[in-house]
């Protein structure tokens, strides 16, 4: 029975997206960027012992979640090496502690662009232990590698983590509400043209339905598609009100909110969701999929994320959620031993079984992700359609995280509550103003 407290489906859920988002309440074959090689040296190569060691693991999951996505199949192939949970976010204050308790992580979940680590001292460059281990980098998803290399706090192209899960947002459409309305369905890769239109057809009172064409959550990916950084990355100038590419997105924002009765009133909101069958369409994590799917009566199709008219078939690129090694840590070479199973085929069919999106490429091993009940039901495929952006960062900030608050994603909210009364330039000024205090306000902290 696909029953929205299907016990399924809340082991399929339960994945990183939950966890995160409390949280917020937040030289590979010669085709990468960058190739550092400064790391620590290994004497023996990268041949584990077959000793028993016990592997500390950070990550603000459960301890059930590790267990599904890493440890029990780790365990299981390599009985020498035993997972051990810390239950924390990789914050400094959780690693000063673990530190202070003679508790320190072999290897850290990271969740930012590693200036975590550095501010410890703690980053560990992989270059050198992915040569020796032949360990495929064209594996993983286009963009990945790229987007943990840009993250280099010392902007030297090092790898400091490998990727394990990734973030990939899509559009999901209601197929009743269409069909009853009698409007298409939107392409397997719209644009943006084409979801606002079909907003537009959808929003508002039909007969005795009143209906959100369009969701206004997941709007900032939008902003990852044009490759802009918030900030020049060399001198740190703000470019929100100097980049076009700002008032390019916050005017897309506008459109949306402008849709008559696509934005419910404040007190409405409660009253509409994509699980309650009156909202056309959702812009979401593709691993929602597997909520979905046990949804009773919610009769969904999939697409790419739209994509702008002028960047045909560009997706947004998120960074992946990384796994780093301690430079500390006593068992290097059993720490990197643990990536290498972490981001094996097998372990990432693991993944897909438990509702997290898979990081390598193939397209097998994601079928998954709504779950085995439902592999081929739903084009789970659609999601990737497309190439991902060019991805860039600035040292100075913003970054942009579906998974984590970030400055964009809360200006967009800001912006939608405005539902339209505001001019977009008069926006991205004060934008300007509260992020040049911010930035004065770190600069002076350090």
């Amino acid at each position: 029975m696909r029953n929205f407290r299907n016990t399924r489906f809340m082991l399929l859920i339960s994945t990183f997206l939950v966890s995160l988002l409390l949280s917020a309440c937040s030289s590979s074959n010669g085709n990468e960027v960058g190739s550092g090689s400064d790391e620590k040296p290994t004497d023996e190569g990268t041949t584990p012992s077959t000793e028993q060691v016990t592997i500390k693991f950070m990550t603000p999951w459960g301890e059930n979640e590790v267990k599904s996505r890493l440890a029990d199949a780790l365990e299981a192939k390599y009985p020498n090496i035993k997972i051990e949970h810390i239950g924390a976010f990789a914050s400094a204050e959780k690693i000063q502690e673990a530190n202070a308790a003679n508790n320190s992580p072999d290897i850290m979940l990271v969740t930012d662009p590693f200036v975590t680590l550095h501010d410890l001292e703690m980053t560990y460059p992989l270059d050198t232990l992915i040569a020796e281990s032949n360990l495929d980098l064209t594996k993983f998803r286009n963009g990945a590698i790229d987007a943990v290399r840009l993250r280099d706090p010392e902007q030297q192209g090092r790898l400091l983590g490998l990727p394990f899960e990734d973030v990939i947002v899509n559009l999901y459409y209601n197929k009743d509400i269409f069909d009853n309305l009698g409007v298409e369905y939107p392409s397997e890769t719209p644009t943006w043209e084409e979801v606002l239109d079909k907003a537009a057809k959808i929003a508002g009172k039909h007969g005795d339905g009143k209906y959100v064409g369009l969701a206004t959550n997941g709007l900032s990916q939008s902003m990852l598609q044009l490759s802009t950084p918030g900030t020049n990355p060399e001198t740190g100038e703000i470019m929100f009100d100097k980049d076009p590419a700002f008032a390019k997105y916050f005017s897309l924002i506008q459109r949306v909110v402008s849709i008559p009765d696509n934005v419910p009133a404040e007190e409405e909101k409660e009253n509409f969701g994509f699980d309650k069958g009156n909202v056309g369409m959702v812009l979401s994590f593709v691993n929602a999929a597997a909520l979905y799917a046990n949804t009773e009566g919610l009769n969904f199709g999939m697409s790419a994320y739209p994509s702008w008219s002028d960047l045909p078939g560009v997706l947004p690129n998120n960074i992946p959620l990384t796994l780093a090694i301690n430079p500390n840590s006593e068992h290097i070479k059993e720490a990197f031993q643990v990536l290498e199973f972490a981001v094996s085929d097998e372990n990432q069919m693991n993944l897909a079984i438990g509702g997290a999106p898979p990081v390598i490429k193939d397209p097998e091993v994601r079928q998954y992700l709504a779950g085995k009940d439902f592999v081929g039901v739903y084009n789970i495929d659609a999601a990737y359609k497309g190439e991902p952006a060019k991805p860039v960062f600035s040292p100075f900030g913003p970054d942009i995280f579906y998974y984590e608050a970030n400055i964009i994603s809360d200006k967009t909210a800001e912006f939608v509550k405005l539902r339209g009364k505001e001019d977009v330039n008069t926006f991205l000024r004060k934008m300007t103003e509260e992020y040049a205090a911010i930035l004065k306000e770190k600069e002076s902290k350090k």
